[in-house]
């Protein structure tokens, strides 16, 4: 076959001589006489025909001629480079001599000749089908999606396009926007970090050919914090960020692989966030601004898609972490085994600190809840801040005393005795209790449970308020020292119908199963109790007094009267009802002064009528004279 005639289809006309000669070498010779079929509609489109002799008739699905081809023509151009099936039919008008290119052996062509398939996607206009396993080769070897299966690559490889960069020109700039992931194919190229005032000429990087590179901005959603500047021609694989994101939530295995090996340091404008944050956190709050700069220098930016691990339990503890963005589930499971959430933590405050800082080992587990972007603070950049800046050792010291006396006291009777649903209970029976029961401190604005979760303790308040927030938002109330919380969903089996957080900073006491049964198999009288809680209203529970809340009197603990519909005050107010320890009965006139103001007004004219009719109208109708 002739050079020249292949050159002169537009698919194949820059390619040089010798590209064309590779292709030359594996096209085969075909002839069909006329009236023969060459290809059906829906079958696979293998092969690539080029007719040198003869004619060649088109059909639709339909059976209608859609055109007849001649001479150097291309038949099933764009199924084929597209990887599709056939949509039409080709027939032999005449006897027809052709030459077919298989798939297979431009497949095999462009493994080793990838300049070939990238002429041929510039002159098809866009990626062909047969260079994705070139791509797909060249992604599993980077270090970030080694490990995935080619069938999970190939749609990245399918989205990819070649760029050109010629030397001395930049790819992206520090402070732009994630345009792209990108992969080097040839050529030499610097990542440039931007310049800061402790080092205004910063050492670039070296981008070396087969890596990726823009990967942590595109996850992040970030600027790029240095610029990309080629020393050398680059041809550069581009990934769109649009399609990206796009391929990520369709294949969450991407964004999990690049995630895990995408590390750098904050950015200017992050590291002046991370300044303010950190002096609003109770470890590093009270540290001079130059101290608090010196860790935002060392923090590390790190990505964690949705639902990916962090930390396990039993991990040894090599960091800290403050979320920048997204939110992270703390949990661990109970004694049995089932997994419990402890905390949610959202953007601004940090976890992992206290097994930083004592060497033990994680006590729960840390997960993204929705993609979230952390600072990370590892030990041995930490270890070197408290060699050169004693204070930051001095604050960490601080918490760990403080860590120290916060540790809880022992249960006691006698601190069970201050819950009144445990007053009552011998001293053999609090000590019964005492051993289920755990001890928690909450932060103010902590979550302790939220609506919908199943329910699984039943708490009591040491110290500090807690508010229960209704399932629907209708409503909510607090509970405060002395008072337990979560009984209704415990004693029902059913999720907690609210969500309770820390009104205040607040310490707990709560029992779980198996620890609640055992409470209400062996106490009868806790048992009873809380079944009589459960017979309250909504809101209700047992108050300071230590007595149930009065129905249609009291209202439920943390709300006022006026929360209370006006019927069921009016209802109520006519209901006879023991009062109170330490309370009397109102005397005498108490029934005037409980009245309103305007009760008393409306009271006062019914008595001056009555007087009226009695001294002025009345005499004259019976006849009598003064």
């Amino acid at each position: 076959m002739s050079v020249d005639f292949l050159r002169a289809t537009p698919l194949f006309h820059d390619l040089s001589d010798g590209e064309l000669e590779e292709i030359v070498a594996i096209l085969r010779e075909e002839s069909f006489p006329g009236g023969g079929t060459i290809f059906r509609s829906d079958e696979n489109c293998s092969d690539l025909y080029l007719i040198r002799g003869g004619f060649v008739r088109l059909f639709d699905a339909n059976g209608s001629v859609l055109a007849t081809l001649g001479p150097g023509s291309l038949l099933g151009e764009a199924e084929f480079l597209r990887g599709l099936a056939h949509n039409t039919s080709a027939h032999a008008a005449s006897d027809v001599h052709l030459w077919s290119l298989p798939d297979s052996g431009l497949r095999q062509l462009l493994q080793r000749e990838y300049g070939i398939g990238i002429k041929l996607s510039q002159n098809f206009g866009e990626q062909i089908s047969q260079l994705e396993d070139y791509l797909v080769e060249q992604l599993v070897k980077t270090r970030a999606l080694g490990g995935l299966p080619h069938r999970l690559i190939e749609p990245m490889a399918r989205s990819m396009q070649p760029h050109q960069l010629q030397r001395g020109r930049f790819l992206y700039q520090s402070g732009q926007r994630a345009e792209a992931l990108y992969l080097l194919e040839t050529g030499a190229l610097e990542l440039q970090p931007a310049p800061t005032p402790e080092e205004p000429s910063p050492t670039a990087s070296l981008v070396e050919p087969g890596n990726l590179f823009g990967v942590l901005p595109l996850l992040t959603n970030k600027p790029y914090n240095a610029s990309a500047y080629s020393v050398d021609d680059c041809l550069i694989w581009s990934l769109p960020a649009a399609t990206f994101h796009s391929l990520s939530s369709q294949y969450p295995h991407l964004r999990r692989a690049l995630g895990r090996h995408s590390r750098s340091r904050l950015s200017l404008t992050d590291q002046t966030q991370a300044v303010v944050r950190l002096a609003q956190t109770p470890l590093f709050g009270q540290l001079e601004p130059s101290n608090l700069h010196a860790i935002a220098q060392k923090l590390v930016l790190q990505h964690v898609p949705s639902g990916e691990g962090i930390y396990r339990l039993g991990d040894r503890s090599d960091a800290l972490f403050l979320v920048d963005e997204g939110e992270v589930e703390l949990t661990a499971e109970n004694e049995s085994g089932v997994l419990q959430e402890l905390a949610r933590v959202e953007v601004g405050s940090y976890f992992g600190a206290m097994s930083l800082l004592t060497g033990e080992a994680r006590k729960e587990n840390a997960t993204a809840i929705g993609n979230t972007n952390l600072w990370v603070l590892y030990r041995s950049d930490l270890e070197e801040l408290v060699g050169h800046l004693p204070a930051i050792g001095a604050a960490l010291d601080r918490a760990l005393a403080s860590r120290s006396a916060s540790q809880p006291e022992p249960v006691t009777g006698e601190r069970l005795r201050r819950f009144p649903l445990l007053a009552n209970l011998e001293v053999d029976e609090l000590r019964e209790v005492a051993r289920y029961l755990r001890h928690a401190h909450l932060r103010q604005g902590e979550q302790v449970f939220r609506a919908g979760a199943p329910s699984d303790a039943l708490y009591f308040i040491e110290r500090g308020v807690v508010r229960l927030q209704l399932l629907n938002g209708a409503g909510s109330w607090t509970r405060g020292e002395g008072e337990v919380f979560g009984e209704k969903a415990i004693l029902s089996e059913e999720p907690y119908g609210q969500s309770a957080f820390a009104e205040t900073d607040v310490d707990l006491l709560y029992v779980e199963y198996p620890g609640l049964d055992l409470l209400k198999s062996r106490l009868p009288s806790v048992a009873t109790d809380l079944h009589r809680i459960l017979s309250q209203p909504v809101g209700g529970g047992i108050d300071q007094t230590g007595l149930p809340p009065r129905p249609g009197v009291d209202p439920p603990v943390g709300v006022s009267a006026a929360d209370i519909p006006q019927r069921r005050r009016e209802a109520a107010a006519a209901v006879e009802y023991p009062p109170r320890a330490g309370q009397s009965r109102p005397s005498g006139g108490g029934w005037f002064n409980n009245l309103s103001g305007w009760g008393k007004i409306r009271l006062v004219l019914v008595v001056l009528l009555l007087a009226y009719l009695g001294i002025v109208v009345a005499p004259p109708l019976l006849g009598i004279s003064f």
